[in-house]
C-alpha cells in the first residue's frame, strides 16, 4: 500500500473530521464555476482565522470533489458561526497540487489579487450558499491536455526562432538563437508538472545568449506517457544523439539543466553521457525517487528505467504529510534511508564537467536544500575533477529557478498566489530568480564557449 498517496488523499479529504465540534453548526454549499473540464478534482477550503497567512495554509474545512465541467458543488458541514475565507483550486491532473500556470484557482467573493483574509470571507450565520468562478494566468494551457499548437509552449525571445520536435520519438521545442554560426546547445527539463509548458518557459530565454535550446517534455504530453513512471533514460540519450545531428549546433558542446523532478532525469543523463560537458540542476535531487501515478497511488511504480530495468529508488513516507502543510518532511523522514541504500544515489562524479546546483531553503516541497549539500560532499569526497556551485538562498522556495525573470513566465509566477507547498515568499523567490539568471548564463559560456 501506498503509503505516500493514501496519506495525502486522506487528509485532504477528513480534514474537518478533525476539527472540534461546535454547539451550533450551519452548512455551507460552495459553487465553483467556469470549471473547464471533467477531470480531475476541485479541492476548496474554508479559512476561518483571520490571523492566519492568506492565501496559504489554513485549512478549517476542506473539502474535495470530481471535477464536472461547467459548475461543481462542493459542501462543507459542520460549519461554525464565522466569517471563512475561500480557496479554489481545480486539480485538473490530479497530482494534490496548484499547478500554475495551467491549472484555475479562485478566492471568496471573486476577490483579485493581491487577495486578503477581508476580500476572500465570507459570514456564515446559517446554512449558505456562496459561488466563486474560476481564473487561470493569461495563455495558460491546461495541466491534463497538450496545449494547442499555437499556443503550446513559450514563445521564441525576439530574434530567435522555435520549431515543434517530434523526431525520433521525441516531443519538444527546438528554440535557436539568430544568426547561422555554429552555437552550443541545451537540453532543458521540467518537473512532476510534466508536459512542455514548464521546460520551454526556463528554457527559452537561454536563446538570447546563444544556445539552442531544446526544451524536452518527457511525460503527459502527446505520445508520451501520462504518469511518471518507468520513464526510459534512454529516452533523453535519444534527445541529445538528435540535437548533436542538427545543422548549427556544435556537437562537442551540449550541456543540461533540469528542476525538481527534472534534476533527477538531467543528473542522471549527465552522469551517463561524456558529450553533456555541463550540468545544472535546480531544486536538485541527487537522489532516485519513487515515480508518479495519482490515478493508481497504490501501485506506483519506479520513476525510471534503464534497459527496462527499473532504477532502485526511494519511496517517501507519506504518513509525515499534513492537511495544507508542506509535503517536505515526507522526504526529510526519509534521507537516512537514502543514505543507507547506496544504490538510490545518482553517481553524480561520472559527470563529464562542472555542476550548478540552485536551491531555496525554504522549500516545502522537498528537502531541495539538504540534498543538494549531499550531492556537493558526495562530489568532494569522490575528488571530482571539475568546479562545482551551489547557490542557495535563505527565504526562496521550490520555484528557485523560473530562467530569464523578464519572460511571460516569471510574470506569470510572480503574479501567482504564494503556495504553502512549495515556500517561499514571492519578493524573496523574485530576489533569487534576479540574481541567479546571470549566474546561470554565466556558468554554462564559461562551460560551453569558447
Amino acid at each position: 500500500m501506498d503509503r505516500q498517496i493514501l496519506a495525502i488523499a486522506c487528509a485532504l479529504l477528513a480534514g474537518a473530521a478533525t476539527l472540534p465540534a461546535f454547539a451550533q453548526t450551519a452548512t455551507v454549499t460552495l459553487t465553483v464555476n467556469d470549471v473547464p473540464t471533467s477531470k480531475g478534482g476541485v479541492l476548496a477550503t474554508l479559512c476561518g482565522d483571520p490571523k492566519a497567512p492568506f492565501p496559504g495554509a489554513c485549512m478549517t474545512h476542506s473539502g474535495m470533489t470530481k471535477a464536472k465541467a461547467g459548475a461543481t458543488t462542493i459542501t462543507f458541514e459542520g460549519v461554525a458561526t464565522g466569517r471563512y475565507a475561500i480557496q479554489v483550486f481545480h486539480d485538473e491532473n490530479g497530482d494534490m497540487q496548484m499547478n500554475m500556470p495551467a491549472e484555475g484557482f479562485a478566492f471568496g467573493n471573486d476577490a483579485a489579487w493581491p487577495v486578503t483574509f477581508e476580500s476572500a470571507s465570507i459570514a456564515v450565520s446559517g446554512d449558505t450558499m456562496a459561488s466563486v468562478t474560476l481564473q487561470k494566468m493569461p495563455d495558460a494551457a491546461s495541466a491534463s491536455q497538450p496545449a494547442r499548437a499555437s499556443a503550446r509552449g513559450a514563445p521564441a525571445p525576439e530574434g530567435a526562432t522555435r520549431e515543434d520536435v517530434r523526431a525520433a520519438g521525441l516531443n519538444g521545442i527546438l528554440y535557436r538563437p539568430p544568426g547561422a554560426a555554429m552555437v552550443p546547445a541545451l537540453i532543458v527539463l521540467g518537473g512532476s508538472e510534466g508536459g512542455i509548458q514548464a521546460a520551454s518557459g526556463v528554457g527559452a530565454g537561454f536563446a538570447k545568449h546563444g544556445y539552442a535550446v531544446l526544451a524536452l517534455a518527457y511525460f503527459m504530453d502527446e505520445g508520451l506517457p501520462q504518469t511518471l513512471e518507468n520513464i526510459p533514460l534512454e529516452y533523453f540519450e535519444t534527445a541529445v544523439d538528435w540535437l548533436k545531428a542538427q545543422p548549427g549546433i556544435a556537437p562537442t558542446a551540449i550541456g543540461v539543466i533540469g528542476g525538481s523532478r527534472g534534476s533527477e532525469a538531467a543528473l542522471l543523463l549527465a552522469s551517463r553521457r561524456a558529450d553533456i560537458t555541463a550540468a545544472a540542476a535546480f531544486a536538485p535531487s541527487g537522489i532516485v525517487w519513487q515515480g508518479l501515478n495519482f490515478s493508481n497511488p497504490m501501485n506506483m511504480g519506479p520513476a525510471w528505467t534503464i534497459g527496462g530495468n527499473a532504477l532502485p529508488y526511494v519511496t517517501p513516507d507519506g504518513m509525515a504529510y499534513r492537511p495544507g502543510g508542506p509535503m517536505k518532511p515526507m522526504f526529510d523522514n526519509v534521507l537516512d534511508q537514502a543514505t543507507q541504500r547506496a544504490d538510490t544515489s545518482i553517481p553524480v562524479e561520472r559527470i563529464n564537467g562542472p555542476v550548478l546546483l540552485i536551491s531555496g531553503k525554504a522549500d516545502a516541497l522537498w528537502p531541495s536544500f539538504e540534498m543538494g549539500e549531499r550531492v556537493v560532499a558526495r562530489l568532494k569526497a569522490k575528488n571530482f575533477g571539475y568546479p562545482v556551485q551551489h547557490l542557495s538562498y535563505d527565504a526562496a522556495g521550490h520555484m528557485v529557478f523560473m530562467g530569464d525573470p523578464s519572460s511571460a513566465n516569471a510574470a506569470s509566477m510572480a503574479r501567482a498566489p504564494v503556495s504553502p507547498m512549495l515556500g517561499g515568499t514571492g519578493e524573496a523567490n523574485m530576489a533569487a530568480w534576479l540574481d541567479n539568471w546571470p549566474k546561470v548564463v554565466a556558468f554554462f559560456d564559461e562551460a560551453l564557449k569558447e
